[in-house]
């Protein structure tokens, strides 16, 4: 289990950076089809495409990690679990944040995906994958963060 934990582990660390890379050219390619009022094309919806497939991978890696090999499940003693910091991160904060974010970002998609007009769905692409992958960013326990003590020691 412990094998299985730590590939688990670096699965989801390492495809966190294919998550931002495509969110990042997601948008971009959104960004600038506003500004150059630029028709829609198949390079946006395979940006939003990739950007969402690496989201909801990334959550499901999460979700394994969480409740079948997590030791900071909060639902077993949550009055206890709200006062560590550290439980409380990994087993509220990091959660749920990153949730609210892969959901907004769905939503973005699929919004940009029923616009009528190519700026609308530039505009919804760029407004809703921003907002979710600013809240991703929030979220990621980077390694100069006192949460990620656990994870990246002697930083």
């Amino acid at each position: 289990m412990e094998i299985s934990n730590t590939i688990l582990h670096y699965s989801h660390n390492i495809l966190r950076w294919a998550l931002l890379i495509a969110g990042f050219l997601a948008i971009y390619l959104a960004f600038t089809g506003v500004n150059g009022k630029r028709t829609w094309e198949s390079k946006d919806n395979k940006a939003g495409m990739w950007f969402v497939l690496f989201c909801h991978l990334q959550l499901l890696l999460g979700f394994i990690l969480y409740f079948y090999l997590g030791k900071y499940t909060m639902f077993s003693d949550m009055a206890t679990n709200m006062k560590d910091p550290e439980i409380r991160y990994w087993g509220m904060e990091h959660l749920l944040g990153n949730i609210i974010a892969v959901a907004l970002i769905q939503y973005g998609r699929i919004a940009s995906k029923k616009a009528a007009t190519d700026l609308a769905k530039h505009r919804k692409a760029l407004i809703w994958f921003t907002v979710g992958l600013l809240i991703l960013l929030v979220n990621i326990p980077w390694p100069w963060t006192k949460i990620s003590a656990a994870i990246f020691p002697g930083m």
